[in-house]
Order: C-alpha cells, then sequence, then structure tokens
C-alpha cells in the first residue's frame, strides 16, 4: 500500500474534507493522519474515511491545545522527560491519541519517544555539511563530542521511555493497536541506532514495531551520526510502515525523485509489501503525484 500524510495539506487547507479531496485528486486512497491536524479538521474529515483509508497516526494527534498549528511538529511535552508531571501529560495526550487511532479504526500509532536534554551542537555538523568538510578529522571530532555529551545524559531519559511505554504498550495491548517506534532525525532525539534494541528487549512479544523514515535515516548519514542502511538491517524483523521522502541536501520532506536520494538503493532495502506513506510538505501537485507513481513502479 502507498498512502500519503496529511503533512501536505494540513497547514494550507483548514477544511478537513477538502483537504481529503485534494489528496483523493492526487491518486491516493489511504491516508496517514498527521501531527499537524486540528481538531476540527479532524472532525470534518471523518465522514470521508470509509472511502479514504486511514493507515497511521502520528502521535500527537489532533495537535496538542493552545499548540500553534504552524509549530506542529515540535513537541513541548516528551515521552522521555525527566519532569514527572511533563512525562505524565504526554502518556495522557498519548493515550488521546491511541483513542483516536481506535475510534477511527486506525492500527498503527506512530511515537516520537523524545529527546535527551543536552546542549544541541547539530548547527556545527550541519556547517561541515554545507561547507563540503565532512570527511575531514574535524568533522568526525565534533560529531564524537556531541554524541558524548549525550551519552554523560541518555540514561535517565532512556528510564522514562521505558516509564512511558510500559504504561501504552499495556493499553495498546487491551486495544489492538501496534505502537510503532519511528527513527528521528537529529543525535540527541531518542531513539538512537541502540535504543531501538533496547526497547525492542524491554518488550519483546508486544504490539511494538519499528517506524522507518527513510529521510531521517540518510538525513543521519549525511552528517555523520549513523548509516542509513543499517537501520533496516538490524530492524527489519520488526518494521511495520515506512515514511518515504526525499532530501536536497540536508533539507528533509521533498517528493520522491525530486531530491538528490538514490532510490535505487533505498528501493532495494524496503520489503516489497511493507506500508509506505508518502511524507512530503514541499512539491507542487503534479509533482506528488509523479512521486506516487514513481514509488508505486519501483517496489
Amino acid at each position: 500500500m502507498i498512502a500519503i500524510s496529511t503533512m501536505w495539506n494540513a497547514l494550507k487547507q483548514p477544511d478537513g474534507a477538502a483537504l481529503i479531496d485534494e489528496l483523493n485528486d492526487l491518486g491516493f486512497n489511504a491516508v496517514e493522519l498527521s501531527r499537524h491536524l486540528t481538531r476540527d479538521q479532524i472532525e470534518q474529515l471523518k465522514p470521508y474515511l470509509g472511502r479514504t483509508k486511514p493507515c497511521s497516526i502520528h502521535n500527537f494527534c489532533p495537535i496538542l491545545p493552545d499548540h500553534p498549528q504552524s509549530d506542529s511538529e515540535s513537541d513541548p511535552i516528551h515521552l522521555s522527560s525527566l519532569d514527572i508531571s511533563e512525562r505524565k501529560q504526554a502518556v495522557r495526550w498519548t493515550v488521546r491519541t491511541m483513542e483516536m487511532a481506535a475510534d477511527l479504526e486506525i492500527p498503527i500509532v506512530v511515537l516520537h519517544l523524545g529527546e535527551v536534554d543536552t546542549y544541541d551542537r547539530s548547527y556545527l555538523m550541519y556547517d561541515f555539511y554545507e561547507y563540503g568538510e565532512r570527511e575531514f578529522e574535524a568533522f568526525s571530532d565534533k560529531v564524537s563530542e556531541a554524541m558524548d555529551w549525550r551519552e554523560r545524559k541518555q540514561a535517565k531519559h532512556q528510564d522514562a521511555v521505558l516509564f512511558s511505554l510500559d504504561e501504552l504498550n499495556e493499553l495498546a495491548l487491551r486495544m489492538d493497536l501496534y505502537l510503532a517506534i519511528e527513527n528521528r532525525p537529529r543525535y540527541y532525539q531518542i531513539p538512537n541506532f541502540d535504543e531501538v534494541e533496547m526497547f525492542f528487549d524491554a518488550f519483546a512479544g508486544s504490539n511494538m514495531r519499528y517506524w522507518h523514515d527513510v529521510g531521517h535515516a540518510i538525513l543521519q548519514e549525511r552528517i555523520g551520526l549513523c548509516w542509513s542502511n543499517r537501520w533496516l538491517e538490524a530492524y527489519k524483523d520488526h518494521l511495520i510502515g515506512v515514511n518515504v521522502h526525499d532530501l536536497k541536501d540536508l533539507e528533509e520532506y521533498h517528493p520522491p525523485s525530486f531530491g538528490d536520494v538514490d532510490f535505487d538503493d533505498v528501493f532495494t532495502e524496503l520489503p516489497a509489501d511493507v506500508l509506505k506513506v508518502l511524507e512530503v510538505r514541499h512539491g507542487t501537485e503534479e509533482e506528488v503525484a509523479e512521486a506516487r507513481e514513481f514509488v508505486s513502479s519501483n517496489t
């Protein structure tokens, strides 16, 4: 199945019914509900989900109260927070996303697990990449330095995530939902490559799965964090879905085949029958429709 995320038009089309119509017009009959949707948009699009299958939903959805829709890709609360009140609030809002999923018969809830509270040195990696200095020793040193700082503080955040997942996983089993852990683009975000295995070991035999974001994995490779092919090699047995988007250098969310990613390698790694969701922010209607055909004809 090839679906599209409402990321593409949620901020441009305030009416939920018209939003779904626009995605249908691009040739999609399956949709992922993204974290950009308001409660009003969801209520408006609900009647149309009979003909447009909702395949997955990103947490938090709808956007949190008093959180600007324009800032919906950032999380004000985290499942990894060391502040117990904030972490429990994040769990409560995740439960509401799960309840939304159950109500709309959406089988998969994609989770962002949070982050490690450390000074963000991503700009250093980005600068080295932009100036063409990725192969120099100084670049490797900066990556190592950033990861060292993360490692000093990550254990407590990992424990916080485990507490959150313990509660959410038990509920997912009762609700017959899959919780999908997504790889993230920044080094301080959770999970990094090793943490995915940690969480699966902790919840072996549960409804927890892996959600692979192609663009995030390639972005991590470009800034020296992790080879992109390692994620699927290690976690393919847990894989339940994939977000597909292209990059232009370090800019994400372009339609596949309209950036600089070598999709021949990507499609070789992806199981042919796995759920694929185009997660694009950029691109015209024609480009997105062409991207759907491109992915469909190559997988």
